[in-house]
Parts: C-alpha cells; structure tokens; sequence
C-alpha cells in the first residue's frame, strides 16, 4: 500500500458534480476541500484480496455477534428502550433484508487489519466511493485500470434481491426514500442529500419507483395507522439515512410499534446492534484474540498499560473520542455532543502514516459480500468530519 502523488484533473469539480457529488468542496481540514485528487493510495491485488477476505471475515463474525445478543437478550447494554427488544428479535428472526454496511479498518498494509467500528445503519461517503472515485479512475489512468469497487453492480443486484425474492413486489414498485433536510438552522444537509439521490438511482435501476422525501415530511396518519409522506402518499417501504437510536427515543417511537408488520425499514431494526459499539465489546468476548478485532471492553481496566481509546456507543463521525496514551496521559480528543450512553474503551491501534497523512480504510459490504473500500486520511489520530477523501487504485 502507497500514498501517490497525482496531478488533479482540470476542472475536476465540475466532473464530480456531473456524477451527482456535489459536496466536494465542503470544507475539511485547514479549510481544503474534502475531496482530495493531488494524491492516490496505491493497492497490490493480493492486498486488496486480503482485505476482501477479512472484510468478509468481519462481516461474519458480526452475524454471530448479533446472533449472541438476541438469544441472551443482551439490549440493555446497547443502550436500547426496552419496547423495541421484540422488534429487533423479530426482525433478525425473519432475517429482514440488509442493503449494506461499511467497516472502518485500521491497516498498516501488512499484518491482519483490524476493525475500529462497524457503520452498519447509515453508512455515507457512498456517491464518492462508489462513483465519483471510479471516474477519477476512468479519466486519470484510462478504461484498463482497475480499483476495488463494485459499489454500484452489487447495489443494483442487491436492490433487486430485496425487490423480487424478499419483498415479492412488481417492477415499479414505489420506495421512499429519506433522509435530514437539516439540522435545525434550514439549510440542506447535501451530502445526506446526494447519497440518498445516489440510492434512489441504484434503487430505480433494480425496478423500484424511488421517491425522495425528506425525514421532517413524513407525519402520521391516525386514521389509517401508517406513516405518510408530506402529499399524504402511504410510506410502506422506507430506506432511511436517519439513524435509529433517534428514531426509537422520538415523539413518533410509539408509531414505529403500532406499524410494525405494515412498514418495512432498510436498514432493519436488527442493525442497531451494529452501529452501537458496544458491539466491539460483544465482539471480543466472543472472539477473544481474534486476529482483526482489538480488545474493547466497558472499562479501561483490562488496558491499563496499554494506549487505548475512549468511545461513546452510539458517536458519529469522531466526536467525543479520546486517545490516551499507555501511561494514561491524554494524547488527541474531540468535542461534540454524544457519551451521555455510556462508552467503550478500545486497544489503541496507530494508523499508518504517509508525508504526514493517516489513512483509514472503508471497507464497504452489499448484502454479505465485500464490495469495495475508500480511504479517509487526516493529519491527526482520530479520524472524523474533518477527514479528506482520496482515491484508490491497483497497481
């Protein structure tokens, strides 16, 4: 594994808005733009082999894990209100269906890569990595090259799996799909925006008739005991880039049981104890010394000694995150507004470093098949909002 020095394309961002991304310009670290094109991370074929291999690996170990908690009845730990335990056990019981996820990897490019958490329920970045990294490609190195992206193929199959062989709907089969319009102060969250537009796209291609909504429409119909969207049209079946710790814990939590059997949900309910990472802990005590997991616990005790990570259960894109150091001296922590769930503390494991920049892998599943990765890189320990994404090819 290589950190390339490339030359960007002229006029790249209107080449990234042509393929529906169009937040590439929002600001990351130092204000630069987060969509990086002046470097490339280079792959061999057997790494990306291996990291396919695991990623599968990982993606099994985690059916287990969830496995696990439902039979031992092990939600309170994820932090979970305790009305929705039957839902999750009922929807892993009649294995609802599952688009895709995304696994952070920690990897040095040799040596087993190790899992930093799973983003299982709503999972972005997805227009760039599964399109806007695959023109670069096409328009930097020509129609031979190749990366490891299967992205959109195994969206479309997967999408079209849910449509005929799950669900038993027609071609044309309305979905709405949703996402924030914004988080309080009007302005539209765009990339929410554009990755929901992209699965919208996907959708359409396997036969579905995608509606894009946004979360703030859909309202309740007391009459007819099912959601509706803002025209007042039925919401059946519902992809959702809204997570569902907020859902459970809102004024419509109670809606969500009284539709149950009557909306259908992607991702399913089942997932939330994927993208809790109590998770990690489940894992480990389950796997203990499995050679892509780290050590995690409730507590840090067992890593006394050791430098380790502080996580909140249910954080997003980095925040409030700290690095300690094996004295337990604080090395890097970020700000924001989770932890009031509890935390998991996890064996510290350094990103690899390229002229200054430190990579994290996505490792993308469709389905339960690997499907692609994107690298994410920051100067700093933690990787958050603030991270640049680059592109990928192989060598």
């Amino acid at each position: 594994m290589k950190r390339v020095a490339m030359q960007p394309r002229p006029g790249w961002q209107d080449k990234c808005q042509a393929v529906g991304f169009n937040f590439h310009s929002l600001p990351s670290e130092d204000g630069q733009p987060y969509w990086r094109e002046s470097a490339a991370y280079q792959l061999t074929m057997d790494e990306v082999l291996r990291l396919e291999a695991e990623t599968r690996e990982l993606f099994d170990r985690c059916m287990d894990a969830v496995e696990f908690v439902v039979r031992q009845d092990r939600y309170q730990e994820f932090d979970i209100p305790e009305q929705f335990w039957p839902l999750i056990k009922a929807s892993w019981d009649r294995d609802d269906p599952t688009v895709f996820g995304r696994f952070d990897l920690c990897w040095q490019g040799d040596g087993p890569a190790k899992l930093l958490e799973f983003n299982a329920d709503t999972p972005t970045s997805l227009v760039e990595s599964a399109v806007a990294q695959w023109f670069w490609l096409k328009d930097t190195m020509g129609h031979e090259a190749d990366q490891f992206n299967s992205l959109h193929e195994k969206l479309i199959d997967q999408w079209r799996h849910i449509r005929e062989k799950r669900w038993s709907l027609p071609e044309g089969a309305p979905i709405h799909v949703a996402s924030l319009h914004d988080g309080g102060n009007g302005e539209l969250i765009q990339e929410d925006y554009d990755n929901v537009a992209y699965m919208a796209e996907v959708a359409s291609a396997a036969g579905f008739r995608p509606k894009q909504i946004f979360v703030e429409d859909i309202s309740w119909n007391q009459r007819g005991h099912n959601f509706t969207d803002r025209e007042g049209q039925a919401v059946l079946d519902l992809y959702k880039l809204y997570p569902w710790e907020w859902l459970v814990h809102e004024q419509y939590a109670p809606h969500i049981i009284e539709s149950w059997g009557r909306t259908r949900w992607i991702e399913p309910i089942w997932k939330m104890l994927l993208s809790n990472k109590q998770l990690l802990v489940v894992l480990w005590e389950l796997f203990p010394g499995h050679p892509n997991l780290l050590p995690a616990f409730n507590t840090d005790v067992p890593l006394l000694g050791k430098a380790r990570v502080r996580k909140p259960k249910l954080g997003r894109e980095g925040a409030n995150v700290a690095v300690l150091s094996a004295e337990g001296l604080p090395l890097e922590h970020t700000e924001g507004g989770y932890g009031d769930e509890g935390h998991v503390w996890q064996e510290y494991c350094a990103l690899p470093e390229f002229d200054g920049w430190r990579p994290v892998i996505g490792s993308w599943v469709v389905g339960d098949e690997p499907a692609g990765v994107n690298f994410r890189e920051t100067s700093g320990r933690i990787t958050g909002d603030l991270a640049f994404f680059v592109p990928h090819y192989i060598a």
